[in-house]
């Protein structure tokens, strides 16, 4: 009797080291995507660590304006290099970014541009070394997820990690046009779109048909078929849309901070921890 519990007790465990195995190598695929930083590092730690507390994660990506407007523009940038050259170690994260269009201005100050680099603003790029404004130079437009990459014998009953597993994922800071291919999107456009026009047909009593233009936001008007998570648009806030996600929840401007996990598509955000920057309205 004692010898048959003890071999059920091992077929038991077995079965649970199987089962943790299957969880170890799904949370392994975990990806974790982040809105804008803007040097807001302490509260970048605390949605990792946050985000990290109940399982492991691939990568983490950034969706680009890692700097400016914040207090630690400097260390968002030195930190996630650290992160990327101790990769695998404990603590140690694999961290990649896109890049926005503040962290293309701190670029052009930091390699000399004389306008930029006499404003206070890009006062911090002075702390950079040059292996830190190497790694800015390299960073991509975009970055794509392959589909194959984020399905998973675990997610396949889960609805929204299965809708999210049959598309590409495409991280960009601002977005991208309709209807054109990606090599063929321009980059200026994808560090500072946030609307589009589109056309209406309005009828007129006297004329007959008129075309009348109308601005809608880049996550209503991208019609897929990959999935584009982007930033760069904090008084939008929070996006949800079929095809399109934006993260840019305004952390540096005491909002908050809010990344994404996929393939289960869970939502995760820390509060700022003070108005580092207030919002501007252009007049």
């Amino acid at each position: 009797m004692i010898e048959r519990q003890k071999q059920q007790l091992g077929v038991e465990r077995r079965q649970d080291d199987a089962e943790e195995g299957k969880r170890r190598a799904s949370s392994n695929k975990k990806i974790l995507i982040i809105g804008d930083v803007h040097g807001c590092l302490t509260e970048l730690k605390l949605l990792i660590e946050k985000a990290t507390r109940d399982s492991g994660l691939s990568a983490i990506i950034l969706v680009g304006d890692l700097v400016n407007k914040g207090p630690l523009s400097a260390e968002v940038i030195q930190y996630v290099r650290s992160q990327q050259q101790h990769q695998g170690e404990s603590n140690h994260h694999n961290i990649f970014a896109v890049r926005g269009n503040h962290d293309d201005a701190a670029l052009a100050a930091a390699l000399g541009d004389e306008e930029r680099a006499k404003k206070p603003r890009y006062n911090w790029t002075k702390q950079l070394s040059d292996e830190d404004v190497e790694w800015m130079a390299d960073l991509p437009y975009t970055i794509t997820i392959p589909s194959s990459y984020l399905q998973s014998d675990d997610n396949r009953d889960t609805n929204d990690a299965n809708k999210m597993a049959e598309k590409d994922v495409i991280v960009v800071h601002a977005g991208l046009l309709p209807n054109v291919a990606l090599s063929d999107q321009r980059p200026k456009l994808m560090t500072t779109i946030r609307n589009v026009s589109h056309s209406l047909d309005t009828s007129d009593d006297s004329d007959g048909n008129e075309r009348r233009m109308e601005n809608i936001a880049i996550a209503k008007a991208w019609n897929g078929p990959e999935f584009v998570i982007f930033g760069h648009d904090a008084r939008r806030g929070l996006q949800q849309e079929e095809y399109a996600l934006g993260l840019d929840t305004g952390c540096v401007y005491g909002k908050q901070l809010t990344g994404i996990i996929l393939p289960e598509r869970h939502l995760v955000s820390v509060d700022a921890l003070e108005e580092y920057s207030p919002i501007t309205v252009k007049k």
